[in-house]
Formats: structure tokens, C-alpha cells, sequence
């Protein structure tokens, strides 16, 4: 195998998908994710001696993600525009005038 031609960056993502990946395969269980595609459990046992790095690398050279179903993805821009509305508010709110005294 061919040493890799991904940035330090997208290698360092690769790397951290397959931490990923292995963690959730452990969780499911080989056999189970086996029985689910239709392969042998030693099929997916030897995915670890270097294709599921490959693919990882693939997924990072492609600039998509690998995460769990519970994680919640909003694109830059728009996590951008939160951001500055929390900064505006939290503004407004440092500028409020105290309690009145009669409450």
C-alpha cells in the first residue's frame, strides 16, 4: 500500500473517523452488522486490516462526515448566524437597565 496523499488535516480526519467507526462496530457487534449486509462475520473481521482505513481516507478526501445518527448537523454559514445573533443578544441584555424596585 501506497503511503498517503491526504493533507495532514484529512488524514488526521480519516484517522478519527475509523477511531469512529471501529467504536461503533464494537458497540453493534461484528455479527450483527454482518447479518444486516449479508456477509461473514470474518468478512467484516478482516475490513479492519486496512479497509475500513482506505474508506475512511476516502470519506475525508471526499469532504463528507462520518458521525452518529444522533448528532445534529447544521452547515458553517448557518451556525455563523447564530452565533451572531446569541453575540447581539447577550449585547442587549449587558445593556438592560436593573429592576425598577417595585417589582
Amino acid at each position: 500500500m501506497g503511503a498517503s496523499q491526504l493533507s495532514p488535516d484529512m488524514d488526521a480526519r480519516a484517522r478519527e473517523f475509523e477511531s469512529v467507526f471501529l467504536q461503533r462496530l464494537v458497540s453493534v457487534g461484528q455479527k450483527t452488522v454482518a447479518d444486516a449486509i449479508g456477509v461473514s462475520e470474518s468478512t467484516v473481521s478482516r475490513w479492519k486490516e486496512g479497509e475500513i482505513e482506505r474508506w475512511c481516507k476516502v470519506i475525508a478526501h471526499l469532504g463528507l462526515q462520518l458521525v452518529p445518527d444522533s448528532a445534529v448537523l447544521v452547515n458553517a454559514e448557518y451556525l455563523r448566524s447564530l452565533e451572531t445573533l446569541a453575540e447581539l443578544g447577550l449585547k442587549a441584555e449587558k445593556k438592560r437597565p436593573g429592576p425598577l424596585g417595585w417589582d
